[in-house]
């Protein structure tokens, strides 16, 4: 995508916008898959689309479910903060509970996600949410690596724990644009979704 085609007022979704690398063949192909996949399933690939997509919950199911590894997240670099200070095994355990209900919450989250970004066409959101989806896997990624080190380097663990948050604020920031600047999932006056054939937030 040229550079010309990246006018967001936000300069984080131009940076997003702005990333060339992802190729809007790959994204298509990416696409394409999801669709072959739920169509592969005939009346269940239906179902479980509209399930993720969150018709049954009457607004997108990404935007309800986002809220499970970000709070639980955050919860886990505060409490990391706290103990730090004051050391505390309650407080330890608390915070790698608190990370791994962030784990859990974002595969739901990831899938949820991926199925509405599935649909959008238009090349300036389906490029956001391809970094904002990459930007996420990368958060996840680093919190199952703070998860697994923690136990026995806990310092190690809370600095990764950091590391993903800022991450995961910076694609939280990107999934905002979607819906304010792209009306991503945002229902119309006709009643009809913004943005592809089903149109989901993400």
């Amino acid at each position: 995508m040229s550079h010309e085609l990246a006018s967001s007022a936000d300069p984080m979704a131009r940076w997003a916008e702005r990333q060339d690398w992802i190729q809007p063949e790959l994204e298509r192909k990416a696409q394409g898959a999801v669709h072959a996949a739920f169509e592969g399933m005939g009346p269940t690939g239906d179902r479980l689309r509209s399930f993720l997509q969150g018709e049954w919950l009457h607004e997108p199911l990404h935007a309800a479910v986002t809220d499970i590894p970000v709070g639980a997240w955050a919860t886990t670099v505060t409490l990391d903060s706290v103990a730090a200070l004051h050391p505390s095994p309650g407080v330890d355990a608390a915070a790698d509970v608190a990370l791994w209900v962030g784990l859990i919450g974002a595969v739901a989250s990831a899938v949820s996600g991926l199925s509405d970004w599935a649909y959008i066409e238009q090349e300036r959101p389906r490029r956001v949410g391809a970094v904002h989806a990459l930007l996420n896997i990368g958060a996840t990624t680093i919190f199952a690596a703070s998860a697994c080190v923690r136990r026995h380097h806990r310092n190690n663990g809370r600095a990764l724990a950091g590391i993903g948050f800022a991450i995961v604020a910076l694609s939280a920031h990107l999934g905002g644009n979607l819906v304010y600047e792209h009306k991503i999932g945002v229902r119309q006056d006709n009643g009809a979704e913004n943005e592809g054939e089903q149109g989901g937030g993400i």
